[in-house]
């Protein structure tokens, strides 16, 4: 029953205490009592039941990770209107803002899941609280709504990414415009030479014909292979904001692979930990980004360290054609950045090692914190320390012939995208 049954029903349990000094109004009381529960239960069954609901969910089949995916409830009612609380059985691994609200048949809500790991959910049932037209009772029906879904990693950043850049404002996103003109090695048109045309790529065939000053124009090399590495070892499980740097990264290499397929490359996917675990062959095509999703849905952090020894030497002898290796890692422990810097001075013979690292907000944080007791200033120091040990890093690995990016989570994909496009440009791919 609703509330306001359940206060009727404590009104007439008054005359029942009463009759204990009145004896004779016991029975009319108890009648009074059982007519109030009569009604209560008639208001209850008159609500719209499970036949007289349809209920649906909409949901994308695919939800992004770290990202506000929107679902929407729509109830409707064959009979009378009806003041009804849904609730929503969403995945409890998936975060929720507002999954239960009350509202009046025919009722249409929204609200957003924000997954916190790639994998599988599984929805349950909407439950929906119909109130009878007197609001004394209520009925409440339970229908399944099939919902499976899978998490990837975050669309919502393509999807932005591809409508800024049609709307030629890239760089709300901090991505640079990168193409300039006469640059590359691969031809594209003859057009009108402009003053700071080379004079190497000046045609004079066409200047003769046209009259006209006439340049050739070179655009950066298509399908060039461009791997996607990825490190899932232990230090990669380590959370950055809401998600681990593992996700993160896995975030940015997907608008990698989108921008590189989009700029005509060949993406392939290796990944792993202390032992390889996914190989994808560099290929172009918008499908390589479905097989890019599935590839890497099912990584998680393994609980060992990376093998660098064992994976990038496997990738090595993988991918013989020369290649942008982007490898997306972390570094700590000195004796592991020594492998990492010796395998990535192996690379550099043949490929293009990009080592993309991802910092912790929360070390720069402590790094920046004014001490006010020992423990503070003891943790500033640790954090200093580590600091200053990843940048030797860093040094040793350009030093060994290797491109590094370190960044935070909220400027590691427009920093990618830049580099990417920034070494294509210089046709260093």
């Amino acid at each position: 029953m609703t509330w306001r049954g359940a206060a009727l029903l404590l009104l007439s349990l008054v005359g029942v205490g009463v009759s204990a000094a009145v004896p004779l109004m016991f029975w009319p009381a108890l009648v009074i009592v059982a007519v109030i529960v009569a009604i209560v239960i008639w208001d209850g069954r008159r609500a719209p039941g499970g036949s007289a609901l349809t209920i649906a969910r909409t949901v994308d089949e695919l939800l992004s990770v770290g990202a506000a995916n929107d679902v929407r409830i729509r109830v409707s009612s064959a009979g009378v209107p009806a003041e009804v609380t849904v609730r929503d059985c969403y995945p409890p691994e998936l975060h929720s803002d507002h999954a239960m609200v009350r509202t009046r048949l025919p009722a249409d809500f929204h609200y957003t899941l924000t997954p916190q790991a790639r994998g599988e959910a599984q929805f349950g049932p909407v439950v929906v609280r119909a109130e009878g037209p007197w609001r004394l009772g209520f009925r409440q029906t339970s229908v399944d709504v099939a919902n499976k879904v899978l998490i990837d990693a975050d669309l919502s950043a393509v999807r932005t990414y591809e409508a800024l850049a049609r709307r030629g404002q890239l760089a709300e996103l901090g991505v640079r415009a990168q193409r300039r003109r006469s640059e590359g090695t691969e031809f594209e048109r003859i057009r009108d030479a402009v003053p700071d045309d080379p004079l190497r790529h000046i045609n004079w065939k066409a200047t003769a014909r046209t009259g006209r000053l006439m340049a050739i124009e070179m655009i950066p090399e298509r399908a060039q292979p461009v791997i996607i590495c990825l490190d899932h070892g232990r230090l990669m499980g380590v959370g950055a904001d809401a998600l681990t740097k593992l996700d993160h990264a896995i975030n940015a290499a997907l608008l990698l692979v989108h921008v590189a397929l989009a700029s005509g490359d060949r993406v392939g996917v290796f990944a792993f930990a202390d032992r390889v675990t996914v190989r994808v062959p560099a290929l172009a095509g918008k499908v390589q980004m479905r097989r890019f999703l599935d590839a890497v849905r099912p990584l998680k952090p393994s609980h060992i360290e990376a093998d660098y020894d064992e994976g990038l030497l496997a990738l090595s002898r993988w991918q013989k054609r020369r290649a942008l290796l982007a490898i997306f890692t972390d570094v700590v422990d000195a004796n592991q950045a020594d492998a990492l810097i010796r395998q990535c001075a192996r690379l550099h013979r043949r490929h293009l090692p990009l080592v993309i690292t991802v910092r912790d907000p929360a070390i720069l944080d402590l790094a920046a914190a004014v001490p006010t007791d020992a423990e503070s200033t003891y943790s500033r120091a640790i954090a200093a320390g580590i600091i200053s040990d990843r940048e030797l890093t860093l040094r040793r690995l350009r030093a060994a012939g290797a491109e590094t990016i370190d960044a935070d989570v909220r400027t590691l994909s427009p920093q990618v995208i830049n580099r990417y496009l920034d070494l294509k440009r210089r046709s260093r791919i």
